[in-house]
């Protein structure tokens, strides 16, 4: 036989690992009673259904479950999946239902049946939950709740005890009539796709064509417009008799920050494919991300081509700003990163023994979105 190649080249091929995925804001979960659950579905277990008429093969149409997954699965914009998890009745406090099933998947959005967000002390523990879990909770209150949301003189309604916790991933949606209007909201935000360029939106002026718009008074908008309930609503716009008939307005969450619903969800992704890219860029190595400006330079690399995607999707833009580590007044794209590869060199012993990067310092700059238009007229 012929010498082998391989005895005077010996290639040893080195596969980098596929690494971390980002998370998927499109996914949703449903909290279905036991009660309703078809022989099968045992509690705290979940089953996927990618259209409505599958899922109605397990709930028919004059259960809460069906109400609720209709405003997701139909209508538009489309959605492709919804989990519905069964909670088991003797899960008291409902903490102990979305505990367990967070031990089984994750999920982005959030959703409950109508009898139980009837219960203000239920839609308050949810409500803690995603705020301690990153999960955004939809809040669709009707009937009497809504009456009291929309009364200005009461300051012990659900969306009012919600703002002054100042939950940041929970939204109120009140409708009068429709028991699930904020899960055809939410839809928007959950059909944006966070690689694609221009493809964050903002909830307000959405339409929503499978839920009524409500004509109402002045003091019920400007109730749920105030600081103190920040409820969201499906609307008729007039114009001196022109009518635009459903528009969702008033589109923030009960955060204390007086953010937005895109606010906490472009950001929630935002951390999300941050981490991702820096895990990666650490953990796919061949060898190793060495200690060095080398490789603190690979970490900013992965940083700022995640805060360009984010730039490029719409989420961040470019302003005039106060530079607070110096009272200058500087342009950016929308994003600055603080950190030099040469800051490494500075790591105290603790920490490169630790085995630690320089931090990462970055200025994030949202691009926002145009909601409301001021106009001066100089008539001559």
């Amino acid at each position: 036989m012929s010498y082998p190649a391989t005895n005077i080249i010996r290639i040893n091929a080195r596969i980098s690992p596929a690494g971390l995925g980002n998370a998927n804001f499109a996914s949703a979960t449903l909290f279905a009673p036991q009660l309703e659950l078809p022989v099968g579905f045992a509690p705290d277990t979940s089953r996927k259904y990618f259209t409505l008429p599958a899922l109605s093969e397990d709930f028919a149409d004059t259960t809460e479950t069906y109400k609720a997954a209709q405003r997701w699965l139909g209508g538009t914009p489309a959605t492709r999946e919804l989990t519905v998890y069964g909670a088991a009745t003797a899960d008291a406090t409902r903490a102990a239902t979305l505990n367990k099933a967070r031990n089984q998947m994750w999920w982005y959005w959030t959703m409950w049946t109508a009898p139980v967000l009837a219960v203000k002390a239920d839609a308050l523990a949810i409500a803690q939950w995603c705020e301690d879990n990153t999960s955004m909770f939809i809040d669709n209150q009707t009937g009497t709740a809504v009456t009291d949301i929309r009364n200005p003189a009461l300051t012990t309604d659900v969306a009012s005890a919600l703002t002054a916790a100042g939950f940041r991933h929970v939204f109120t949606a009140a409708h009068a009539a429709d028991a699930y209007s904020g899960s055809a909201l939410a839809k928007h935000y959950a059909a944006v796709n966070y690689s694609a360029d221009r493809s964050t939106i903002t909830g307000e002026f959405k339409k929503s064509p499978s839920v009524t718009a409500e004509n109402l008074t002045g003091t019920a908008y400007t109730a749920m417009q105030s600081d103190k309930k920040k409820a969201v609503f499906y609307t008729v716009v007039d114009n001196q008799g022109s009518t635009d008939s459903g528009r969702w307005l008033n589109t923030l969450t009960h955060s204390t920050y007086g953010e937005f619903i895109d606010d906490v969800v472009n950001l929630d992704a935002c951390v999300n494919y941050l981490t991702t890219s820096l895990y990666n860029a650490v953990a796919n190595q061949t060898t190793k991300l060495a200690q060095t400006p080398v490789g603190q330079a690979v970490l900013i690399g992965a940083a700022r081509a995640t805060m360009q995607q984010f730039i490029n999707n719409g989420y961040l833009g470019p302003r005039n700003y106060i530079d607070p580590d110096d009272g200058l007044e500087k342009y950016t794209i929308g994003f600055e990163i603080l950190t030099k590869p040469e800051d490494i060199l500075d790591l105290s012993d603790a920490d490169r023994s630790a085995r630690k990067a320089a931090p990462l310092r970055i200025r994030l700059f949202r691009a926002g979105a145009i909601h409301v238009v001021d106009v001066d007229l100089d008539v001559y």
